[in-house]
Formats: C-alpha cells, structure tokens, sequence
C-alpha cells in the first residue's frame, strides 16, 4: 500500500473515531478527592513499624470508603478499609489500616523485594504525580512488608523494572493488618507548579478473591487506568534538594571457562549519575556500566522459521524505559519495533559487549513528554566501537491521547550507517458510551541503511475496543523488505499482516463461576504482493470461578506456505510445500494464592507434514512468607516425515527469603537442544533502599552423552551504594 493509500485508510478511522465518541459519550460520575494538608510544625514524621499509634496520623487526612470491584461491581467491601495521607516537605506519608474480621485468614506469602504481590492481601496505590490522567507511579505492599513498584504509561503499560527509593512496613493484628508508606520527594519526577496529584487506591482481601478501589471502581478498566483516578489536593512546598544522585558501584568477578581452558578475575568500577535539572527532568550519565547483576534470560524454544523475543533485563536501560516506548500493537507486537535497547552491548550471539558512557534525560514539561539517549558502546570484533543514539518526543494530546515521533542513529552489530524515523498517533477515550474504552492507534516507520535502498518503509493501523464484557480489536500492519531499523527488532520483513479478534465475558452475580468467556482470533500474513504466508484461526472458551481456578479449551488451524524450506532443527528441513494443520490445547490451573499452585495443559495435532504432542506443567509452592519453589517442564514430541524429535524445557526457582530485604534466589534451566544445563543463582542483600550488596554465581553444564560436565563458573560480587542530596 502506497503512503498515499496509507492515508486515505488512516483518516476515515480517525474520523469515525472522533464523531463516534462525541455523539455518544457521557459525562462521568465526578472522581473522589481529598485534601491534605502537610504536617504541622513540631510533629515528627511518623516511624515506620506497621503500627498506627503515630501523632503524625492524628494530622493526616482520612480519605473516604473503597468501593468493591470484583467480583461485585459497586458492591460493598466485606471488609473494613481505613486510609490516612500526610505529607511534610520531603515525603508523602500514607497510612492504611486494613480491617480483618478474620485475621487468621489473611494470605501473606511473599516478601521478597519486587516479587509479585497477585497471590496475596495486598495494597497498591498509584500517584499521578502531572495531573495528567495517563501517566503514574505505582507502589504496593503486603501484610510482610514486601515492596513491589512500577510505573504507568498512557494507561495501557506497566514497567514493573523500575525501582524507586521507598519505605514501607506492615504488620498483622488481632482486627486485620496494617501498613506505613513513605515516599520521599526525591524519588518522584512531579510538576512544581501543580497542588494536585491523581490518586487512587486498591485493596485485594485474597481470600475472597475480592478488589476493593477507592476512585474508578469499574471492572472495566484496572487500575492502571488513570484517567479517572480520584485527586489529592493542597500540596505545597515540596522540596527535592539539589536534586542530586549519585550512585557509585563495582563488582569483582572470578570466571573460569573450561572450553578455553582459561580463568582470569576482573574488577569493574562503575558510576551513574542522576540530576533533577527541574522537578519534572531528570539528566542521567552511566559509565562503565556494570550489568552483572541483570536477571538471566528464560530459555525458549523456537519451532518457528522467525527469531524470537527476548525482553530487556538490565537496570540502566529499563529505568524511564516507557518514555521510549513505541506502541506497535496487536498480536505479533514485537515485528517493527523501532527501539529494542537489547540492540545495545548485546552481540548477535548473546555475548556482552561493554558499554564505556552513556547519558540519558527524559522529563515532561507541560504536555510535551520526551527522552534522549547516547551510548558509546566499544568495538567488538570487526565492528568499530560507535555511539548509538535515541531520540523521543511524545505531545499530549486531549485528556488520554498522544502524538509522537522517534529517532535512532546508529548501527551496533555493523560498521555501516543506519538511521530511522517514526511518527505515532495514538487516540484514546474511556468515556464512550458512559464508561467504555475505544482506542486508535497507526504509526509510519522509514528506515535509511547503507546496501539496499528503495522499499524501506512500515506502517500499522489499529482499532481496538478492549473492555470487559465486550473486547475487540482490528490491525493492519506492513513491514518492507529492505525496512531495517538497527536498534530495532524485525523478524518478519517484505509482509502485510492482518489480525481480527473478539471476546465475550459473562459475569454471573450470585454464582461460584466468577466469569466464563468465548473468544475468537485470527492472523493473516501476506507478502506485498497479497500472497498467503501464514494464516492462523483460533477459537477458545475459559471458565474460572470465584477462588482463581481455571480451565481453558482452544482449537487452532493453521496454514504455512514455505516458499523455501526451513530447518527446524538440525537435520530436520521441512520442504517447500503449503501446510495446513490443526490442534487442541487443554489448559487448567489453580488459583496462585493456594499454597500448592498447578497449571497443566495438553495439546495433540497436526503439524506441518505430520503430528505434534506438546504438553506444560509446573507447580508452585507458597511454603512460608520465607520459602517459594516452581518447577516449569515444557514438551514437544514431533512426527514428521522428514524426522522425528522430541524438545524438552525445564526450569526450577526456588527463593529463600529471610527478611524483605534480604533475599536467596536460584534459578535453574535445563533444554535438550543445546544440551545444557544452567544455574544462576543471586544472594541480594539490601542494607536499605539504594544501597545493596549482590552476590551472583552462574554454572554451566554440559548434559550431552548422559553426563554432567561443568563447562563454566563465574563468581561475582557487586556493590552499590547511592548518595542523595
């Protein structure tokens, strides 16, 4: 499609968009508000114990009742929740009391820093800092004190990686359990002009399976949805000092690689720097950084002709990670990223390649949101060490919507020039129909490479209606042959891709089904020409009740036309032919908050010229609030008439947790293709927020030949430490 087709398609949506949502959306129940006011002069902050017998809750403010979400929409709580908010001129303080008629009930099982709070009584809240109703800080605790943080982008993305400086304590009482809050100034980016922040806040009582809100208590939007949150009002006089952070750090590290026959040690210093050159911009500068510590990536297995996806896992690049984002959309979402910061100090082989400085600002001043990145990365190889750069600009538009544009300079794997731009319009109301939310999202990407020029181009058009009865969602997206964005991720070029899908959701009231759903789903992949690649029809049907318990019923055909063949594994090359095949998949699972949690499916079909089996299992255990284990084994048993095979995937966790902030976790990977068995296993010892100790050990084995041979060992130590002022 030509840009000038491209965009007779684009206007008509946006269009029917905005005429659709003018005509019929209603004005909104007015969100709860709350005003604060700061301590008075001679009262201390409160001590963080869990315990509410503070003066400095005396002062604060009580905000008003929760309303229950699920499973009853604007139903009561079946518990009692009491919250008070309070602030000096370094910090919010927020003070929840969570009434309990059956204390012995309450389900605690985590308490490691930044695990996931799903499987237990919790209290998260989100703190719209701009007031712009799409953008905020998450922060959330359990009845053991557990922190877990994040950050919201346009409502929609969730960054879970990134990690603030706060406190937080808990403690379980004869009448429920309770929990203190301490968010410092420093750690917040805010407008320095504004006394109003958005707010809201959730509270799960597990055991119910029930969500309690105090603003936007709708099953049709989460609560990263902030664009209705309720507002605090009448903060002044907030300080961040000189704004200043400066954060020292090095690692000593032991490696002895057996398949070179060679040990050697290494000392790594490394600085990042952070500097508020106003409340609401942050200058960041890294060098010499240390990605030792980074989580190791989860095996996959790939019976696919296209490469996969692996996700970011190293701290500098997923801090203020959402101001680059760049929503693709849809199934298939990672094909034409233009962005992918594991394009940088990542070698096509996964290997590390050193990163010597790099310097970073993101920030927003009024409705302009934007984000800059330089890093040089050293030479490797043949390729030269170069600079790398990213440039993003995203401008407000409305009360949920933006319009933006992105850059990138810079080719990391090759000594040639790359260059791209990209422009993005994203249009989004929560509003029609009352309470429903339609989205329209299209982008344009054109990418400049030295070698083949001409056909360089993507683009992609979206309308999705994702609520919660109803959801559904239409994309059209074109990728160019010669598109080639070097910081980017392709693994699809020269295609045109079409997805439809629909879901209906019952909610019956009064019945231990909490929901039942049927849901449809397709994905056509053309090459420019309208010729078929790919097509996959799927349908299912998922039933789960009020605990969390689930069972899942999917039917898919698919069809492959290989203009050439593919090895899908060493050996084993499936012809040049069209293929059509079939399979059903059974999935059931329990709810995670049970001490004994299973997920199992099964799935039997056709596959390519012949058969597949493929089977998931895994099993997690909530022993104590002090001790997690899974297990994760992952099959695939293939008949084909070019060769048989079997895959086999297998990953252990086990976490010893003995305080919040002083944690034991092993990770264990096992895969028969590459005949390997890996362990990677972290002691993280955190002295107080932003100051930690890391202890990493990785092993390596080789599993070949029914032996366990140690192929690798590295040991390290990393310390970091931040000065604030």
């Amino acid at each position: 499609m030509t840009r000038s087709g491209l965009r007779w398609l684009i206007l008509p949506c946006l269009s029917l968009l905005w005429i659709g949502t003018a005509s019929v959306a209603q004005t909104p129940a007015k969100p709860p508000s709350a005003r604060l006011t700061a301590l008075p002069e001679g009262v201390s902050p409160p001590t963080l114990d869990g315990n509410l017998d503070d003066e400095a809750w005396a002062h604060a403010a009580l905000i008003g009742p929760l309303t229950q979400v699920l499973p009853i929409e604007g139903g009561r709580p079946s518990e009692r929740t009491e919250v008070r908010i309070t602030y000096d001129r370094d910090a919010l303080y927020i003070a929840v009391h969570a009434f309990d008629r059956e204390p012995s009930r309450i389900v605690a099982s985590g308490m490691r820093r930044d695990a996931s709070l799903l499987p237990d009584d919790r209290i998260s809240f989100l703190l719209d800092t701009f007031h712009d109703h799409r953008n905020a800080f998450l922060f959330s605790t359990n009845p053991n004190g557990s922190r877990f943080d994040g950050i919201v982008e346009n409502n929609v993305s969730f960054k879970s990686e990134w990690d603030g400086i706060w406190y937080a304590k808990s403690r379980i009482h004869d009448d429920g359990w309770s929990c203190e809050f301490e968010i410092p100034f420093k750690t917040l980016t805010f407008d320095p002009n504004g006394s109003t922040w958005g707010f809201n806040l959730l509270r799960t009582v597990r055991r119910h399976n029930e969500e309690n809100r105090w603003a936007s208590a709708k099953q049709n939007k989460s609560l990263i949805d902030v664009s209705e949150a309720g507002t605090l009002t009448g903060l002044h006089g907030l300080e961040q000092g000189l704004g200043l952070d400066i954060k020292p750090g090095g690692s000593l590290g032991w490696t002895n690689d057996r398949s070179a026959d060679r040990s050697y040690t290494n000392l790594d210093p490394s600085l990042d720097v952070f500097y508020r050159v106003t409340p609401s911009i942050t200058a960041a500068l890294t060098a010499n950084t240390d990605f030792s510590d980074s989580a190791a990536d989860a095996r996959q297995v790939n019976l696919t002709r296209f490469a996969l996806f692996f996700p970011e896992t190293r701290d500098f690049f997923l801090q203020d990670a959402g101001i680059f984002d760049f929503p693709v959309g849809g199934t298939g979402a990672t094909n034409g990223i233009p962005f992918f910061s594991r394009r940088i100090g990542i070698s096509e082989d996964g290997d590390e390649i050193p990163i010597r400085v790099g310097a970073k600002i993101t920030g927003r001043t009024g409705p302009l949101n934007f984000g800059a990145l330089n890093v040089q990365m050293a030479g490797h190889g043949d390729v030269d060490a170069k600079n790398l750069s990213v440039g993003r600009a995203k401008l407000n538009v409305g009360e949920e919507s933006f319009v933006g544009i992105l850059a990138t300079h810079g080719d990391p794997l090759t000594n040639g020039s790359n260059s791209l731009f990209a422009g993005d319009l994203n249009l989004r109301t929560s509003r029609l129909f009352g309470n429903q939310i339609l989205e329209f999202r299209s982008w344009l990407q054109h990418s400049t490479t030295s070698g083949p020029i001409g056909d360089d181009d993507a683009w992609s058009v979206r309308l999705a209606y994702p609520n919660d009865r109803w959801n559904w969602a239409l994309d059209i997206k074109q990728v160019g042959e010669n598109f080639n964005p070097a910081l980017g991720f392709v693994n699809r070029p020269e295609t045109r891709q079409s997805i439809a899908s629909l879901r209906r959701r019952w909610r019956p009231v009064g019945s231990e089904i909490r929901f039942f759903e049927v849901s449809g789903f397709g994905i056509m992949n053309t090459d420019l020409g309208n010729d078929l690649e790919s097509l996959l029809i799927s349908s299912a049907g998922r039933i789960e009740n009020q605990a969390g318990d689930f069972i899942r019923l999917v039917g898919n055909h698919r069809t492959e036309v290989l203009e050439t063949g593919f090895e899908i594994l060493p050996d084993i090359v499936v012809p040049k032919d069209r293929y059509d095949f079939n399979r059903v998949t059974l999935s059931l699972g329990t709810a995670t908050s049970r001490t004994f949690a299973t997920q199992l499916s099964f799935g039997a079909g056709t596959f390519y010229s012949g058969h597949i089996r493929a089977g998931r299992a895994l099993l997690e255990w909530r022993a104590s609030k002090h001790f997690f284990a899974s297990l994760e084994y992952l099959q695939n048993s293939v008949r084909l008439h070019e060769g048989n095979f079997s895959t086999r995937l297998g990953r252990v966790n086990i976490n010893v947790v003995f305080t919040p902030d002083l944690s034991w976790e092993t990770f264990i990977q096992f895969d028969n293709l590459s005949n390997s068995l890996g362990w990677n296993s972290r002691l993280r010892w955190i002295l107080r927020p932003g100051e930690e100790v890391v202890f990493i050990w990785n092993q390596a084995f080789d599993t070949s030949n029914y032996d366990l041979r140690s192929t690798g060992t590295n040991l390290t130590g990393k310390v970091s430490w931040t000065f604030r002022f």
